[in-house]
């Protein structure tokens, strides 16, 4: 019998009510969420079937319908936002099928990939403490469950960041891989059709204060980035960086600083976020460089990347 006698209500989904086949699956994830009086929880659990929809995972605590839970699956390299649709005492354990509400990949060298200190805006010499502050302020503001500002992507961003830095052993490990990184572009706009004539003009001059926002936004301490830097981050020559950097210089929406480094202005900053916040594909490519801006969902860097 279970644990709890009201689990028996619980009753699993009919399989022919799933909308999409779930394929055999046997793996260790783990899950997060939070209790009825808000403690948070960790357990480590086994995976039984997968789709692209949700998964059905055994755990030794039973978890409300409903519920909100964060999930890692390292061996699929998924990590997720998922919700409880049962939980079913099975044998002698719960079973849980979850369905995603957002996911998102574990792939720490996908050129896409966020990087874990920016997602936190943390340096990356940042105590435990202080990463836990910043973790809990921006998860109450991007947690889905806020009306005015949830945004579940970027809360499963930033729940799987603090889930590597909040831990020692992984936060060790990152540093390494973050170090032996550096050096290689993470945010490239390759298409070179994409920055030809006029247009491909402005487009250049956008990414640039683009890519100065994520800077001076994300690490407080170096807010700046030199002509090597954009070089490798545009995939543009300095030969065709030249005459951007200086309109945006007269422009006063970018400084040139002592350091012989680019730094974003205030009058920049409020350049981009009114010119992100035009519906446009192009604008929208822009965007996908400068990626993860932790602004309300909605907001002028919210639109998907092309």
């Amino acid at each position: 019998m279970p644990p709890n006698a009201a689990v028996e209500t619980q009753q699993e989904a009919p399989p022919n009510l799933r909308t999409v086949e779930r394929r055999p699956t046997d793996c260790v994830v783990e899950i997060t969420w939070k209790s009825e009086s808000g403690e948070k929880l960790f357990e480590s659990c086994r995976a039984l079937d997968l789709s692209e929809s949700g998964v059905a995972v055994e755990c030794p605590e039973s978890i409300p319908v409903a519920a909100n839970i964060v999930l890692w699956a390292p061996a699929f390299q998924v990590a997720a936002l998922a919700q409880v649709r049962h939980c079913t005492w099975r044998d002698s354990i719960y079973v849980l099928g979850l369905l995603f509400v957002a996911r998102t990949t574990t792939v720490q060298h996908d050129p896409c990939a966020p990087d874990h200190y920016e997602m936190l805006r943390l340096s990356p010499m940042a105590d435990p403490e202080t990463i836990e502050r910043v973790y809990k302020t921006l998860a109450q503001r991007f947690h889905p469950d806020n009306q005015d500002t949830g945004d579940a992507e970027t809360f499963l961003r930033i729940s799987d960041a603090y889930r590597v830095l909040s831990h020692p052993q992984r936060r060790a490990r990152y540093d390494v891989e973050r170090e032996q990184q550096r050096g290689k572009p993470r945010f490239q706009l390759r298409s070179r059709e994409f920055f030809n004539g006029i247009v491909g003009e402005q487009n250049r001059r956008l990414a640039i204060l683009c890519l100065l926002y994520r800077q001076r936004s994300s690490n407080f301490d170096s807010p700046g980035l030199s002509l090597l830097d954009l070089e490798q981050l545009t995939d543009c020559t300095r030969e065709e960086l030249g005459f951007s950097l200086w309109y945006l210089c007269e422009k006063c929406l970018a400084r040139l600083t002592d350091r012989t480094e680019y730094c974003l202005t205030a009058d920049g900053v409020d350049f981009v976020e009114t010119k992100l916040g035009e519906d446009r594909a192009d604008l929208r490519a822009i965007a996908a460089v400068s990626r993860p801006l932790l602004l309300p969902a909605g907001g002028p860097f919210a639109t998907p990347a092309v």
